[in-house]
C-alpha cells in the first residue's frame, strides 16, 4: 500500500493500493502516467503536486510512501477487539 502525505502541514491524505500519477497533457488536462514521467499524484478527484514538481497551479505538494498494509489492519482489528471486550464487560 502506498500513503500519501501533504508536506504542507504534515497531513495523511490516504491510503491506496495503487497511486494514481498524472502529468498535464498536451490538451492542458490531467493525464495518468508512469510513475517515472508524473509531476503529482491524483487521489479522490483532487491533483497534487510530487515533492519536487510545482507545475501543477494551486495544488499542495505531496510525499508518496509504501508501506505494509497488513500491518495497518492488524492494528485496526486491535482496536476493534479492544472496544468489543470493553463495550462487553461494561
Amino acid at each position: 500500500m502506498y500513503r500519501i502525505t501533504n508536506i504542507n502541514n504534515g497531513a495523511n491524505l490516504g491510503a491506496v493500493d495503487k497511486v494514481t500519477y498524472i502529468t498535464i497533457g498536451e490538451s492542458g488536462a490531467f493525464a495518468p502516467v508512469p510513475e517515472d514521467e508524473a509531476i503529482g499524484v491524483a487521489l479522490n478527484g483532487v491533483a497534487y503536486n510530487l515533492m519536487g514538481y510545482e507545475e501543477i497551479e494551486g495544488a499542495d505538494t505531496v510525499v508518496v510512501s509504501e508501506f505494509d498494509g497488513g500491518v495497518l489492519v492488524a492494528e485496526q482489528q486491535r482496536i476493534i477487539d479492544s472496544l468489543l471486550i470493553s463495550a462487553l464487560e461494561g
